[in-house]
């Protein structure tokens, strides 16, 4: 599968919040949020995002092979970066606290960019 094409320029962000529903997969569709261990670390680093307010996470689900988060933007940051910091952040504490050997996520993830109130009951 070929990576899509997005610009991770700062500049590239809005001058307004956006509220995105996204989703991301393990490398390999591996189940590593089966395990206690890598599901409570994510949750963690989600939390941890939500507390430092850099995104505002309102909601997430976490399956055993991927991931999906309900998130707000703030207008100087792009949701690049914002996966970024989820995916990054984890996969640097998954190697350094668990040990973890390996790629963690797929190099891409998907993004429905969420425009009314209504139609939040339908991302998921």
């Amino acid at each position: 599968m070929a990576k899509p094409s997005r610009s991770s320029d700062a500049r590239a962000a809005s001058f307004a919040a956006r509220t995105f529903f996204v989703t991301t997969r393990t490398a390999q569709s591996r189940a590593l949020f089966r395990t206690t261990c890598m599901a409570e670390l994510l949750i963690e680093v989600l939390r941890q995002q939500m507390r430092t307010r850099k995104i505002l996470i309102h909601d997430f689900v976490i399956m055993p092979d991927h991931v999906h988060v309900l998130m707000t933007v703030p207008p100087e940051m792009s949701v690049e970066r914002a996966m970024q910091l989820i995916k990054g952040g984890f996969s640097f504490r998954a190697k350094k606290e668990l040990g973890f050997c390996g790629e963690v996520w797929q190099r891409s993830y998907s993004d429905v960019q969420i425009f009314a109130r209504g139609e939040l009951s339908s991302a998921s």
